[in-house]
């Protein structure tokens, strides 16, 4: 698949520590984050790394998860660092390197990874008494489009490389009419968040784009004005939740705490009310068999020869 250079860049508002690699034209923090809870750099003994894979730009995973690692700080007395990668590649990397302790995935990477042995299912989250997700397809509302097939033509942002909805889901719907995104679209871009992508239909950079439905109802409760103009022409099959895995070579104490803490969050005030806060019930645990049917449409597009590596231009936003 290739990808068009970038055409707009511009940095994204209110975030801090941020750069922009003239090499890759993308916006984005590569930096080891400590929580904010440390004041110095901490003690490389009595440290955890955690991971959240790119589905959200690194200020809103900030925004998103730093009470949740202030918590679990406190509860294993331990510092918390948040490791940000551009790319979900990356993030398994580093897991199947063993520099991480556990991470935040896709289900996409999840897939991907397991198949490379890079870590362990652990546990996901159950959002509104819900243990599947969907992909939606966007536009701007006032857009005539009421199917995939409408974007012929059109302008489209995928996510990642290996994103389920931001990338399987698109060429999965590409595969049933035939058709690859290089003659099916008239521009193809890469967004590397599904916020990012959100954000690039609301403004009309692009035509349309294939979101985690997590993602677009979060930002729809949290910032209803970055949806308010469009609408969702397409809702997926449901998929296995985007998952938390733990490195193959966690401290099993570790692993136990970390299991006994993130199950019982529901049942604690202020472990229920940060749960309230990601739009989370609970976290559980649930069987590998929940991602065959990525494993089947992954099958079904050729992953992943059917999807080109390195040399991606990334298309931001302000």
């Amino acid at each position: 698949m290739k990808l068009l250079p970038l055409i707009l860049l511009l940095f994204l508002s209110g975030c801090r520590n941020a750069w922009t690699d003239p090499d890759k034209d993308v916006w984005i923090n590569l930096q080891d984050t400590a929580s904010t809870t440390s004041k110095s750099a901490p003690d490389s003994s009595n440290i955890i790394r955690v991971a959240v894979a790119s589905m959200t730009t690194p200020a809103e995973t900030m925004n998103q998860y730093d009470q949740l690692f202030k918590y679990l700080e406190t509860r294993l007395n331990k510092k918390i660092v948040l490791v940000q990668r551009k790319t979900y590649k990356e993030v398994n990397n580093l897991l199947k390197n063993n520099y991480l302790q556990f991470a935040f995935i896709c289900s996409g990477a999840y897939v991907t990874g397991y198949a490379d042995s890079a870590f362990n299912l652990f546990l996901i989250p159950k959002h509104y008494n819900e243990t599947h997700y969907h992909a939606y397809l966007i536009a701007k509302a006032e857009a005539p489009y009421k199917s995939f097939n409408d974007l012929r033509g059109k302008r489209f942002v995928f996510s990642d490389s290996i994103s389920n909805t931001g990338m399987f889901y698109p060429l999965k719907r590409l595969s049933d009419l035939k058709a690859n995104p290089d003659d099916f679209f008239s521009n193809v871009y890469m967004s590397n968040a599904h916020d990012n992508s959100i954000e690039l239909v609301r403004r009309g950079i692009v035509d349309a784009a294939s979101v985690n439905s997590l993602i677009y109802e979060y930002t729809k409760s949290v910032y209803p004005e970055k949806v308010s103009n469009i609408k969702i022409i397409e809702k997926s099959e449901p998929f296995g939740m985007p998952p938390i895995v733990v490195s193959k070579n966690i401290n099993p104490a570790l692993r136990d705490s970390l299991y006994n803490i993130l199950t019982n969050m529901n049942h604690d005030p202020e472990g229920n009310q940060i749960l309230r806060g990601l739009m989370i019930d609970k976290y559980i645990q649930t069987s590998d068999d929940e991602y065959n049917s990525i494993r089947k449409m992954c099958t079904q597009i050729g992953y992943p020869t059917s999807i080109a590596n390195g040399n991606n231009k990334s298309l931001s936003h302000k």
